[in-house]
């Protein structure tokens, strides 16, 4: 009777832990899913690219670091360029007419910044046509296909491309311009123009999450094996100290 009572307690005991363990590996996938979700956008925050829209596209020269480093450093000097025009027109037609009556100005700006960081090569500067991969701008996805844009390309334009939408302002001129009081001092003006820098790598941030995927998809490939790996080290622990019991 004894012995039938010390059984009858270990495998309850036996049942409790393997419980524990069901539990606890539950818990760990769930958590790890949940922790991988990203929140979902809800209707209300979309930002839509309208049919009537103009692009601003740079793509680099190669995906190496120095050539990914100059095409940031032109995307910067155009986006100064830009913002420094205000307001665009209200219509597509004008707005047109408008960006293309600087374009010039765009690539004085473009080779300006190709010149400071000593690239040995030039800027194709067009507004036009032009063919888009398929993109994501705040959780939309838009397919591949040829939409109007600014479109500057640097050297051979083999690497991974900078882009936002420019018109309407989304990004920049007006997105940034409209928000800015204007400034009365030097200290004031240098906020200014840093808060705009600010909104403009904000707001484009999503837009160009394609430029990341591949270090993204690294970076999960190598978590994976290092999370299959942890549960099976603690299966294994597991297991192990409950065979020392029975």
């Amino acid at each position: 009777m004894r012995g039938h009572s010390h059984y009858s307690f270990f495998s309850f005991a036996k049942s409790v832990l393997i419980s524990m363990v069901a539990l606890l590996i539950g818990g760990t996938v769930y958590l790890a899913q949940a922790a991988g979700r990203e929140p979902a956008a809800s209707a209300d925050d979309a930002v839509l690219i309208p049919q009537d829209s103009i692009r601003i596209r740079i793509i680099a020269q190669s995906d190496s670091e120095e050539d990914q480093a100059i095409k940031r450093a032109v995307r910067d000097r155009v986006s100064d360029l830009i913002v420094s025009w205000g307001e665009l027109p209200d219509t597509l037609p004008e707005a047109r007419a408008y960006i293309e009556a600087r374009l010039p100005d765009v690539r004085s700006a473009a080779e300006s910044a190709l010149q400071d960081e000593k690239a040995p090569y030039g800027a194709d500067i067009e507004l036009a046509e032009v063919p888009f991969p398929e993109k994501t701008f705040e959780g939309t996805v838009y397919p591949a296909a040829d939409y109007e844009a600014l479109r500057i390309t640097l050297g051979d334009g083999q690497g991974a491309n900078w882009w936002c939408v420019l018109f309407p302002p989304l990004c920049l001129t007006a997105a940034t311009a409209k928000e800015e009081a204007p400034a009365s001092n030097a200290d004031e003006k240098a906020e200014t123009k840093t808060t705009q820098a600010q909104k403009i790598e904000k707001t484009s941030a999503a837009a160009n999450a394609d430029e990341q995927e591949a270090a993204a998809a690294a970076d999960t490939a190598e978590e994976k094996p290092k999370a299959k790996f942890f549960l099976a080290v603690l299966l294994e622990k597991l297991f192990s100290f409950l065979s020392s019991l029975f």
